[in-house]
């Protein structure tokens, strides 16, 4: 069972952060009782950074266990600038009595201006006692304008697709509803609870309830519906990709809001917590045993920190709100994880080391990472110390039950769950697509980035996927997909350059209801004559930094190997047996069209995504080092003329299996590919764990493909007279024993 974590364990990870901070305090001098951390402008991200920071100041100042040794500060010196850090948050805003920042500029008023005010109020309810009556004006003042901005000039939005603004409408009605509850006798206390369930009830909201007659605030729901931000099946389509991570995102504001009416007494609208218990179920579904996010449609940005930070909130409200036990074994394996990167920095940071690069390009965003963890834990000390039933068991104990199958049109994603193995495939994911076969409790080798779909690379700085078309069809215990993507290389070096499409990659992906494996099978084709940095099929992704203890071992034909992350040394093997095994948990076979190859890279990959107009991204490098197992890995620069396959293979891949099993698989697939008589059509047999032979096929082709086999039909295939056949675009798969 579970120990909870104690607010002590929440404070033991901020103490030490706070002198990796103090360099990044600036006492600003037009008013020099006011602090920044960071660079302290008037953009909306730069006062995310400061005000999160402040919440970690704040919580440690309050805390009597606080350890001035550990700290570097006194409980004084730490109250002293929180209260400074607080000032700068609120005389610098428009309504403040500076309005001017770093650069002379107020901040505030727009659509994620409320953010970083919710995200600090735990810290001002921690020193409350120590603001003065000009403290709270100015902190009242601050709120109001906010308020009236948004009922006047900001209206509620929401789309699926476009618009899509689940976040943001629950953070806006969130503060809308707090300040309401906090200065009952301001004037428009009605329009803000107005406008503020407005938001709310566009922020999880669903297509259905377009005519939903559910009664919220003496209304049906239908009447305040502007649009749905989520699909029926709870998935999420934020910055254009089905985004784990923002779901995390929008629950963390409701539950800072909960909080805040678990610590005032405060009983919120039944508004703030419309859907989120269902879709908390798919969040845990989505998240390792240790809380780490099993993020099945990727991460644009740094991984572990950020959407990851802010799952504290959520859980101690799973717990709290919906009696979901379970959340106290994300939590405390999530603060293992941050100990274990904390403790890897000299300085106290937590994840200075990772993120060297960021901090020498781009201060903003190194502090604005750094204050996201330090805020999220400020928040689990603060809650855990002050509301003791945190700590108890719940009265009403109801644990979500993990979804072993889940499915979703629009994003092409498919998923199937069981203790023995996640496997995952997304068409629009954040670099699409990208699948997953990993053991459930292996969330240190869990790597999105066009996961087990191939990667071409371009001349240019900025890639992106076209995703031309997409099928999937799921089976129990498994699923199928099949679909095509143009991939697109962008801004070039050479002065007149032009971007151009360099590829077609076809792919097909399923899950065999062994409870095991996953079988891809994979074309590119040059599109032009073109030159390419890297041609990659398979492209297995297995993290190899900070979490991994910076050790992996491989077992293969030719040995077992340990490689060391972070050494800075490449290593390529080709692995002519055929099979690779990782850590005894994870094994991968050539089933066709080239053996595998293991590449240490001597640099770690994984940038934040590079989008056109941001294409500069690539000077800080990659945040995380990754060991790929490919077939096919040409990674010199290449030139490749129009219509060359640049890869053609098919293989497997078995989660929680030793070498041994691995070497039986290989064995037995020996043989797997079928020759076909259509030239677009792919097929190999796979003898899987269960003992039972599979026939997995892909058509990439225009017309119907005849398979040399008949079998029990589980997805894709259509029954022929004597034979199986395939529809165009499709990957079928049939149990022929």
């Amino acid at each position: 069972m579970t120990t909870m974590p104690s607010h002590h364990e929440y404070r033991e990870l901020l103490e030490p952060w706070i002198p990796a901070a103090q360099p990044w305090l600036y006492r600003v001098p037009r008013d020099p009782e006011c602090i920044c951390f960071g660079i302290g402008n008037h953009g909306h991200w730069s006062l995310q950074a400061s005000n999160t920071a402040f919440g970690a100041f704040a919580v440690l100042a309050a805390d009597p266990d606080t350890n001035p040794a550990r700290t570097g500060m006194s409980r004084d010196e730490l109250t002293a600038t929180a209260l400074a850090m607080f000032r700068f948050c609120v005389r610098s805003h428009h309504a403040g009595a500076t309005a001017a920042t770093t650069d002379g500029l107020p901040w505030g008023h727009s659509w994620i201006s409320a953010l970083c005010q919710e995200r600090f109020f735990h810290g001002v309810e921690a020193i409350e006692h120590e603001l003065t009556q000009r403290d709270r004006d100015d902190l009242r003042a601050m709120l109001v304008s906010e308020c009236d901005w948004l009922l006047d000039q900001y209206p509620v939005k929401a789309g699926l697709v476009d618009d899509n603004k689940p976040e943001s409408n629950l953070w806006n009605g969130a503060i809308l509803h707090r300040v309401a509850a906090t200065y009952p006798d301001l004037p428009r206390v009605a329009e803000y609870r107005e406008k503020g369930t407005c938001f709310l009830v566009n922020a999880i909201s669903l297509p259905s309830d377009a005519q939903c007659e559910d009664i919220i605030a003496g209304r049906p729901v239908r009447e305040r519906h502007v649009g749905a931000n989520y699909f029926e099946s709870f998935s999420c389509n934020h910055h254009g990709y089905m985004n784990v991570g923002y779901m995390v995102i929008t629950l963390s504001n409701l539950a800072m809001l909960h909080f805040a009416g678990r610590t005032r007494n405060i009983e919120w609208p039944e508004e703030l917590y419309r859907n989120a218990e269902r879709s908390w179920q798919l969040v845990k579904t989505c998240t390792f045993p240790d809380g780490r996010l099993l993020r099945i449609g990727g991460d644009t940005r740094v991984r572990y920190c950020y959407c990851q930070d802010y799952a504290i909130p959520l859980w101690l409200m799973a717990r709290d709100r919906f009696g979901d036990t379970d959340a106290a074994e994300f939590e405390s394996g999530w603060l293992d994880q941050v100990h274990v990167e904390q403790s890897a920095n000299e300085d106290g940071s937590f994840m200075g080391g990772r993120l060297a690069s960021m901090r020498e390009v781009s201060p903003l965003y190194y502090t604005r990472l750094e204050g996201d963890k330090a805020v999220t834990l400020s928040m689990g000390a603060y809650w855990r110390r002050v509301l003791p039933e945190l700590n108890e068991t719940p009265a009403t104990v109801r644990p979500a039950p993990l979804l072993d199958h889940w499915e979703d049109d629009y994003h092409g994603a498919c998923m199937v769950r069981t203790p023995r193995r996640v496997a995952s495939w997304v068409w629009r994911a954040a670099e699409l697509p990208q699948g997953l076969c990993l053991p459930p409790d292996a969330s240190d080798m869990a790597e999105w980035k066009t996961n087990l779909a191939g990667r071409i690379i371009g001349l240019g700085m900025v890639h992106s996927h076209k995703l031309n078309h997409h099928r999937e069809a799921a089976f129990p215990g498994g699923f199928a997909t099949c679909g095509q993507v143009t991939i697109r290389s962008e801004k070039h070096y050479a002065e007149g350059a032009f971007d151009e499409d360099v590829a077609i990659q076809d792919t097909a992906f399923a899950a065999l209801p062994d409870d095991t494996t996953v079988v891809g099978i994979q074309r590119a084709r040059a599109i032009n004559r073109v030159f390419l940095r890297q041609a990659k099929g398979l492209m297995l992704q297995i993290p190899n930094d900070v979490f991994n203890g910076f050790t992996r071992t491989y077992t293969s034909a030719e040995g077992e190997l340990t490689l060391e992350g972070r050494d800075g040394q490449q290593a390529k093997l080709e692995l002519d047996g055929g099979w690779i095994n990782v850590e005894g948990r994870l094994g991968v076979v050539a089933l066709a069209g080239a053996p595998l190859t293991l590449l240490h890279p001597e640099k770690p990959g994984v940038p934040i995504k590079a989008y056109p107009w941001q294409a500069h991204t690539h000077i800080a490098g990659g945040f995380l080092y990754v060991d790929e197992i490919c077939m096919v890995c040409a990674d010199e620069v290449t030139d490749y003329d129009a219509g060359e396959t640049l890869y053609d293979v098919a293989f497997a891949v078995q989660a929680d299996v030793g070498a041994t099993d691995t070497v039986a698989c290989a064995l037995a697939n020996a043989q797997a590919e079928i020759k076909l008589d259509s030239p677009d059509a792919r097929a190999v047999r796979v003898r899987a764990a269960d003992g039972r032979t599979y026939l997995v096929a892909a058509n990439f082709g225009s017309a119907e493909a005849v398979m040399p086999e008949s079998g029990d039909i589980l997805a894709g295939f259509l029954p022929g007279k004597q034979n199986l056949i395939l529809p165009p675009n499709t990957c079928g798969v049939a149990r022929l024993g």
